[in-house]
């Protein structure tokens, strides 16, 4: 339990809790002009379904996801891989 307490006094904790609640406004306003944009052409009562179907389905969506790619990211050597992939992709000009 000590730990915990230790993490939460040290501002890198509160930087990266802080970047990850702006990444989640940021795709929570898209999801939301989307949703809108789907559901504007319905009739008021499958409007208001449409809306929190849709939003209940984004927060699931954004769940497994990030359950998926956690567990993704223990597989070995899987962080090298990705990080070597932009080199062997970039145009031989941009390398000199």
């Amino acid at each position: 339990m000590d730990f915990i307490w230790q993490d939460l006094t040290h501002a890198p904790f509160w930087i990266a809790a802080l970047q990850i609640i702006g990444v989640n406004i940021i795709l929570s306003g898209d999801n939301a002009v989307v949703i809108a944009m789907a559901c504007l052409s319905l009739p008021p009562r499958q409007r208001l379904w449409g809306m929190i179907l849709g939003a209940g389905v984004a927060v699931l969506l954004r769940v497994v996801f990030t359950l998926v790619v956690a567990q993704a990211m223990t597989y070995p050597f899987l962080k090298l891989v990705g990080g070597a992939l932009p080199l062997a992709r970039a145009p031989k000009s941009s390398l000199r």
